[in-house]
């Protein structure tokens, strides 16, 4: 016993944890308060409850936590505030889920989660469970940290970026939009849906810290692999866990597999899109090909290594191919020219390698690069389908100043012409300056509006780029146009205004485009996911010229939908990640291909006309009405003509023909009118008819037909001589220009004019 008066220096004995101890745990739901933080931060606490979930590491279900959470039996009743809590407990005994624990350790909030660690004790008392409390988004999920909860509702796989790396899945109540696609930037929808989205998401993590762990997990609970795939769209349900928050977002620790349901399945081929050509945009995520002898590897983008790019070939070799279509526009192509060397030339090469060779070609614009950047857009196509139709021609700062071609990819026009029927059109491929990177040095940073960096100079780009297609700057004369390519820019951001304003910044004129994925594909189309969150970045868009041609649209979900961890890429892959790979189109990129179907319309042929009449008998001199027969349209159009000229081989008013001048009238009419008359002692008349034949598209022949008057009813009109105007009246000319001569010396000044 200590000793009266003195210094008592004997310890004071603290009996050790035990099971059986009553009052001594501190209640979870005390701990953790109402707030978001707990209100016993650095306080030693005893607490009891049963484990919800174990995340120990080397357990068998490959988690690696280094802890396990605990709940209240009970509970305080309380929605405001959590029954459960995470106990950091490294090296720790093993517990299992359902153990009934007290726990001895110290409050602290790590990273505002919070926790109990510094464990100094740890028994297992007994068993114990726990029902998972129901929970929906939208949702505070502050007073479920640390419980064990059932989602009460269908949740759509909507992002999976940090999939492969950290075993990632964010889930949504509903598939999320960009606010941008859905409402105007800065407006008060577009405000109000990013909220939404942000508030109606959870992260299923997969209870590991490692990364690129393996096995991947997929989330029924099962190891994700060739057989057990998920794409973007699918739907879970009794989707289970624990809730705690780590690196800044609330996660669902998962203790058991969600019931899996898929409803977004792969497609063989794209949607068809009708027509007898196809148009394709494909953004090629960085396609270079090193030195193009298999070296000289790694290179400013794109694979790391020979092997990596072979992967990576193989998939978007098989992946244009199967869009089927006859030209192909890319974005994010090495910009290393067009030699035999180069990334183009081996992308072709490829392709005729896995087709026949000279199926494909590319085009070349005749300059060694387009632009300076590390990246181009270019062509290739199909050379059983389409032939260019003269150069290309290049949109860049030389052309017009606003478009800054150091920030947005110069864009590449080609006019080509269908091979079985020689229609025209002109296709302008794009990619433009990307939101994430700033242009705060050209005065265009992130207003945060939901638009993102360099609006502007994506703006002007595109006012840029409908001002110089209005000026047909490959020549061809025609004015089909189609605008293709990735735009970086989603449905409702000024580019895409400018865009559909076209050259007259004039909405509702007749230079206006028309964006083809929402008039086809409507309001929820998509090509690429961000943050979880669908838009279109890449597009077609096309004049009205080319409108009524566009037999349908489709954007072929073969990438966007695909979680990366199929990708080309093995860095930081473990080998049974890296195993995942297959030679085909799914995960080719990141964006997906947008496929148009165009039936051009053919001009009317004009080589089978035939006249109305071929011979006038008997010439009296009076006028008979001849109609251009025999002008046919392949597509079954209806066709107008219009007489442009009609001339003989004879003079007017010769002798002998009667002085009735003019012979011919009805020029700019459907029809013509010629006098059945010749010269008396000639060999015949003979009219030459020209004229234009217009179909209901706007396409048109030039033809012309001959009418003969003969000399005689046995002998035919012999077309000879020079050919002099059917519509003039000598006469008549003779007068007007003795009249103009009268009127000049009129006008010439005397002598005393000059001195006057």
């Amino acid at each position: 016993a200590p000793t009266p008066g003195a210094e008592n220096l004997c310890e004071i004995v603290v009996p050790p944890l035990s099971c059986t101890t009553p009052d001594v745990a501190t209640p979870i739901y005390m701990i953790q308060g109402n707030g978001a933080a707990s209100p016993m931060v650095g306080a030693s606490v005893v607490i009891d409850g049963v484990v919800v979930g174990d995340f120990q590491e080397n357990d068998s279900d490959h988690t690696d936590l280094d802890g396990f959470y605990v709940q209240d039996a009970l509970g305080d009743g309380d929605a405001a505030t959590s029954d459960g809590i995470f106990v950091f407990a490294p090296g720790a005994m093993d517990v299992m889920p359902g153990d009934l624990v007290r726990v001895s350790g110290v409050v602290s909030e790590f990273f505002t989660m919070t926790e109990v660690g510094n464990v100094d004790a740890l028994l297992v008392c007994g068993t114990g469970s726990v029902a998972p409390t129901p929970v929906t988004i939208p949702t505070d999920l502050e007073p479920y940290e640390g419980m064990l909860v059932t989602f009460n509702q269908p949740l759509y796989i909507s992002e999976f970026f940090n999939f492969d790396r950290f075993g990632e899945i964010v889930l949504t109540p509903e598939r999320q939009f960009q606010p941008t696609a859905i409402f105007e930037p800065g407006s008060p929808d577009q405000a109000a849906l990013a909220a939404s989205n942000a508030a109606s998401r959870i992260t299923l993590d997969d209870g590991r810290t490692s990364q690129n762990p393996d096995p991947a997990i997929h989330p029924n609970g099962a190891i994700f692999d060739l057989t057990n795939l998920f794409r973007g769209g699918d739907v879970l349900n009794n989707v289970t866990g624990v809730i705690d928050y780590r690196f800044d977002l609330y996660r669902l620790q998962p203790t058991q597999g969600a019931d899996y349901t898929p409803v977004n399945p792969r497609t063989a081929a794209p949607d068809p899109v009708g027509g007898n050509l196809t148009v394709a945009s494909f953004n090629v995520l960085n396609y270079f090909n090193g030195d193009g002898l298999g070296g000289g590897f790694p290179t400013a983008r794109g694979a790391d290594n020979l092997d990596e790019f072979n992967r990576q070939r193989d998939k978007i070799i098989a992946a244009i191919i199967a869009t089927d279509a006859d030209v192909i526009g890319l974005m994010e192509i090495e910009n290393d020219g067009y030699d035999a060397l180069s990334a183009i030339a081996d992308l072709v090469n490829g392709l005729n390698d896995a087709t026949a060779p000279g199926t494909y070609a590319f085009v070349d614009p005749g300059v060694p690069v387009i632009g300076t950047d590390e990246i181009a857009v270019g062509l290739i196509y199909r050379t059983a389908a389409v032939s260019p139709l003269g150069a290309s021609a290049i949109l860049d700062s030389s052309v017009d100043a606003r478009f800054i071609d150091t920030l947005n990819r110069p864009v590449l026009a080609q006019s080509f012409a269908q091979n079985s029927n020689g229609a025209a059109f002109t296709v302008a491929v794009n990619h433009l300056k990307s939101k994430g990177s700033a242009c705060d040095d050209v005065g265009d940073p992130d207003l945060g509006d939901g638009a993102g960096n360099c609006n502007i100079t994506r703006t002007m780009a595109a006012q840029a780029l409908v001002d110089w297609l209005a000026t047909d700057p490959t020549g061809s004369g025609d004015a089909d146009v189609l605008i293709i390519g990735d735009l970086n820019s989603y449905d409702k951001e000024d580019p895409i205004d400018a865009i559909l304003a076209g050259a007259d910044d004039l909405a509702g004129t007749s230079d206006d485009y028309t964006d083809l994925a929402y008039a086809v594909l409507g309001e929820q189309s998509y090509s690429y996911v961000f943050d979880g969150q669908l838009g279109y970045l890449d597009y077609g868009l096309a004049n009205a010229s080319i409108l009524s041609q566009v037999t349908g649209m489709t954007i072929w979900h073969i990438n966007s939908d695909e979680p990366d961890i199929l990708d080309y890429d093995t860095s930081f892959k473990q080998p049974a990640q890296a195993a995942l790979y297959e030679p085909n189109a799914y995960r080719a990129s990141d964006h997906d291909p947008v496929i148009i179907g165009l039936n051009l319309n053919s001009a009317p042929v004009c080589e089978s006309a035939l006249p109305s009449r071929a011979n006038l008998w008997v010439p009296n001199h009076s006028y008979r009405l001849i109609r251009i027969l025999g002008v046919t349209d392949p597509d079954g159009d209806s066709i107008s003509i219009r007489i442009d000229g009609i001339w003989q081989d004879e003079a007017v008013d010769a002798h002998g023909s009667g002085h009735t001048a003019p012979d011919g009238r009805g020029v700019g009419t459907q029809t013509a009118k010629i006098r059945a008359e010749r010269v008396g002692n000639g060999n015949g008349r003979v009219y030459t008819i020209y004229f234009t034949a217009t179909d209901s598209q706007g396409n048109s022949c030039q033809g012309e037909v001959k009418v003969g008057v003969p000399r005689n009813f046995w002998s035919p009109a012999v077309d000879d001589g020079p050919l002099y105007d059917s519509t003039i009246d000598p006469d008549a000319v003779s007068s007007l220009l003795n009249s103009v001569a009268m009127q000049q010396t009129a006008l010439v000044p005397t002598n005393e004019d000059w001195l006057a």
